[in-house]
């Protein structure tokens, strides 16, 4: 089975879930940012007005550059290894064979979310594919950041 752009990224957020979504981050996300897209765990890649691009991890709350340009950030995403660790292709993969294959305005969740004991396979973590769900992407950016709230207030 081979992937689309569609099955590995969220580009087509009506701009009030994005905005209210993106919103949930505030207290992460400093200055000013435009959404190039999501990965179907609702990871953000954020592209900042002075040119570069940075990835806002769901399950850790942490912000990583992934690229300097935009034109970088096309490049990088038609690589296969960085797909593999940006998109989790891999594992993308796996659910699609499993017949889980998330719709219009949802994405990929894992249960128990990293801040409480699950993978993040933003780390590379192992994700068994039973423990990934299907749901809405602002209820699952909803959870992610109350978790990354919840464990950042400890």
């Amino acid at each position: 089975m081979n992937l689309n752009w569609q099955d590995l990224l969220i580009e087509d957020i009506p701009e009030i879930d994005s905005s209210r979504s993106l919103s949930e981050w505030a207290g992460h996300i400093s200055g000013r940012v435009a959404i190039a897209f999501l990965n179907r765990f609702g990871v953000w890649f954020l592209r900042r007005s002075d040119g570069p691009v940075d990835m806002l991890d769901v399950f850790s709350g942490e912000i990583e550059r992934v690229a300097e340009t935009h034109d970088e950030l096309v490049r990088n995403v038609n690589e296969r290894a960085w797909q593999e660790i940006y998109l989790a292709s891999k594992l993308v993969h796996d659910l699609h064979a499993v017949g889980k294959v998330p719709g219009s305005g949802e994405c990929y969740g894992i249960v128990p979310h990293a801040m409480f004991g699950g993978p993040n396979p933003m780390a590379g973590d192992a994700v068994d594919v039973d423990a990934v769900m299907v749901m809405p992407i602002g209820a699952w950016q909803s959870v992610c950041a109350r978790a990354v709230g919840a464990a950042g207030s400890r």
